[in-house]
C-alpha cells in the first residue's frame, strides 16, 4: 500500500521516485521499442563508447583500446548460456556435469561438478558456493591464463579434486519448486534462513550420496556464500562431521553497513520501505532481463563501477582483466526478502536469524530494546567445530574481521588478509593466481593431506602399541564401548590442540613446510611463499596453445 506524503522523508520520496522510473524505463524498453531499433542504438552506442574511451583513462571505464571487446573468446564468454558453455569455449576437454538436488522443501537446485580425471589420483571432493546475487557462473570468469586463476579449474588440474558448484534458490541455475512457480509469492518468500536450514546441507549429502566419501575435503565459499555455510554449520551441528575444513573468501557475517550513509540508513530503518521499493518476489528482475541486454558493454560495466562506489566505496582497480566477463555474470535473482535479511543484520549487529514483521510488535527489526521479541542468532560460536580460514581483502568495506572473529571458536579460527584488496578482488583481482590461491591451496593441503597423513600415522601407532600391550582391547577390538572410548579420546586429542601437537610430514612443491616447533600456524596460512609459478607446466594444460589464434595477454 503506498503510504501518504506525510509518511515518508523526502529522501525517501526522492528513492521511491527513482525506483518506480527504472521500472516505467523497463517496461517501455521491454515492450514498446522494437528489437531492430533497439539493435541500432545499441550499435551507435558503442561506436561511441569506443571513441570517448581513447581519450579516457582505463581506470574509469576497464581497458582503454577495443582489442579486448572485439576479442572472440571473450565475446564468446560474455554471451554464454551456462557455465557448461563457458567451460567448453574455455578448455573442450574438460567435461561439466548438472545434477539437480530435490531440498527438503522441494525447490530444485543445480549443482555443477567438474568430476576427477579417472586416470589421476583424486584429492577428495571440494564444494564451492556463490555470494550474494549471484550464482555458479562468478567461479569461471578469467581468460587469462583460465587454468591457474579460475578456482575450480585450478583445483581440477593441480590436484584432480572432485570440484562441485552450487546455486542457491531463486538464482539462475534454481527457478523450480514442486509446489510454486516463480511467479507465486511463496517460492520467493525466503532468505538466509532457508540458505542454512536446507540449501547447503542438502546440497552436501546429495555430494556424499553421489561420490560415496564419508566427507566433503573443503567448503570454499564467498561472500553471502561464507554466511550461508556458517549458518548451517550451526543449526546442523552434524554437518561438521561431514566436512573436513572450511574457507571464507570475503566472509559477510556481520558487515559494517553501507558506504553511502544516506541508503544504509534508510534501508535499515524499516523493512516495509524496502518491500515498498522492490516488492516482495524477485528483486531487481530488470537488471539481467532488461539493461544488461540493452546497454553496451561498457557502459554497463560503467553501471555497476558507479554503483559499487556509491554503495560500498569500491574502486575495482584490481579487476581489470576479467572485468567485462565478470561484470557479466554478477547478477542473478534472489529475493527481496534475502535483502531485508542482511538490513536486519545490519541493523542490530548481529548474525542473527529473520525476524519477520508481526502486527504484534510494531517495532520488530528496528528498535531491539522496545521489540517484545528477541531475535534468534546463529549459534555459530558454539557449534562450527571445523577448521576455518577467513580471507578477506584489505581494502573490503563489507568485512569486520574482529566481529567476525568474536562469533568463530578461537581455536578454529584462522585469517589471511590481503592488502589492498577490496571484496570482489579477492575471486575477480587478476592477481588472485598468487595473491589468494596459495592460502587457499596451502590450508587445504595442511588439513587434508598433511595434518591427515600424521593424524592416521598416530593412530596406527597408537593401536600398535595398544595391541603390543593387550591384544584384545585395542581399537579394533570387538567390544564395541572399548572401541568408542578410544575413538572418542582420539577425536579429543584431534581437536583439543591439533595444530601444536600434529606434525606435517609431507613437503609441498610450491610452498616452504610448515614448522610446527617454532611457527605459529596463522601466520603460516598467511605467508606468502609461492613461487614464481604456481602450477608446473607438465600438470595443467596451457590454453594459449589451443587459443593461438586469440590475444590473451
Amino acid at each position: 500500500m503506498v503510504p501518504f506524503i506525510g509518511r515518508l522523508s523526502l529522501t525517501e520520496w526522492i528513492v521511491l521516485f527513482l525506483v518506480y522510473t527504472e521500472r516505467i524505463c523497463s517496461f517501455f524498453i521491454n515492450n514498446l521499442i522494437p528489437s531492430p531499433l533497439i539493435r541500432l542504438l545499441q550499435a551507435i552506442a558503442d561506436s561511441l563508447m569506443n571513441v570517448i574511451s581513447l581519450f579516457i583513462p582505463r581506470s574509469s571505464i576497464g581497458k582503454t583500446r577495443v582489442e579486448s571487446e572485439k576479442d572472440k573468446l571473450v565475446d564468446l564468454l560474455k554471451h554464454s548460456a551456462s557455465i557448461k558453455e563457458t567451460i567448453h569455449y574455455l578448455n573442450p576437454d574438460i567435461s561439466i556435469e548438472e545434477h539437480i538436488v530435490v531440498t527438503d522443501d522441494k525447490y530444485l537446485l543445480t549443482l555443477h561438478r567438474i568430476p576427477p580425471d579417472p586416470t589421476r589420483e583424486c584429492k577428495g571432493v571440494v564444494y564451492l558456493h556463490h555470494g550474494l546475487l549471484m550464482c555458479s557462473d562468478i567461479w569461471i570468469c578469467h581468460h587469462i591464463d583460465p587454468m591457474t586463476k579460475n578456482l575450480p579449474l585450478l583445483l581440477h588440474s593441480l590436484k584432480n579434486y572432485d570440484v562441485w558448484m552450487g546455486n542457491n534458490r531463486g538464482n539462475k541455475y534454481s527457478t523450480y519448486n514442486l509446489n510454486y512457480t516463480i511467479n507465486d509469492n511463496k517460492f520467493w518468500d525466503f532468505s538466509l534462513d532457508e540458505f542454512a536450514l536446507f540449501d547447503i546441507p542438502n546440497s552436501i549429502d546429495y555430494i556424499l550420496k553421489i561420490t560415496k566419501k564419508s566427507k566433503i575435503s573443503s567448503i570454499i565459499a564467498f561472500s553471502q556464500g561464507s554466511a550461508q555455510t556458517f549458518g548451517a554449520l550451526s543449526l546442523h551441528p552434524e554437518l561438521n562431521e561431514k566436512v573436513e575444513n572450511f574457507i571464507a573468501l570475503a566472509p559477510a557475517m556481520t558487515p559494517p553497513g553501507l558506504y553511502n550513509k544516506i541508503v544504509d540508513t534508510l534501508m535499515k530503518t524499516s523493512p516495509q520501505l524496502i518491500y515498498l521499493f522492490f516488492g516482495k518476489r524477485i528483486l531487481l528482475s530488470s537488471a539481467n532481463r532488461i539493461w544488461k541486454k540493452t546497454l553496451p558493454t561498457r557502459l554497463f560495466n560503467m553501471g555497476i563501477e558507479m554503483s559499487t562506489k556509491f554503495l560500498f566505496n569500491w574502486n575495482n582497480f584490481n579487476i581489470k582483466q576479467a572485468r567485462t566477463i565478470a561484470f557479466n555474470n554478477l547478477y542473478s535473482p534472489t529475493s527481496v526478502k534475502c535483502v531485508v535479511h542482511w538490513f536486519q543484520i545490519l541493523n542490530a549487529q548481529k548474525f542473527k536469524m529473520f525476524q519477520e514483521i508481526s502486527f504484534l510488535d510494531s517495532t520488530s527489526g528496528t528498535n531491539q530494546q522496545t521489540s517484545l521479541f528477541h531475535p534468534l542468532c546463529f549459534p555459530t560460536l558454539t557449534n562450527v567445530k571445523i577448521p576455518v580460514l577467513l580471507i578477506y581483502g584489505g581494502s573490503d568495506s563489507l568485512v569486520d574481521i574482529e566481529v567476525m572473529k568474536k562469533n568463530l571458536p578461537k581455536d578454529l579460527c584462522f585469517q589471511v588478509e590481503i592488502p589492498n584488496h577490496e571484496h570482489l578482488d579477492i575471486i575477480w583481482g587478476d592477481h588472485c593466481h598468487t595473491k589468494v590461491w596459495p592460502h587457499v591451496l596451502k590450508f587445504m593441503q595442511f588439513w587434508n593431506e598433511d595434518f591427515k597423513n600424521s593424524y592416521e600415522n598416530e593412530v596406527l601407532v597408537e593401536e600398535e602399541e595398544l595391541e603390543r600391550q593387550n591384544p584384545k582391547k585395542h581399537l579394533l577390538s570387538h567390544e564395541p564401548h572399548l572401541q568408542r572410548k578410544m575413538k572418542e579420546s582420539l577425536n579429543d586429542r584431534r581437536y583439543s590442540s591439533p595444530v601444536v601437537e600434529q606434525t606435517v610430514r609431507q613437503n609441498s612443491d610450491y610452498f616452504i613446510p610448515f614448522d610446527h616447533e617454532t611457527e605459529d600456524v596463522n601466520k603460516y596460512f598467511a605467508r606468502e611463499d609461492v613461487t614464481s609459478t604456481l602450477v608446473s607446466t607438465t600438470e595443467y594444460v596451457d590454453l594459449r596453445q589451443h587459443l593461438s589464434d586469440r590475444t590473451l595477454d
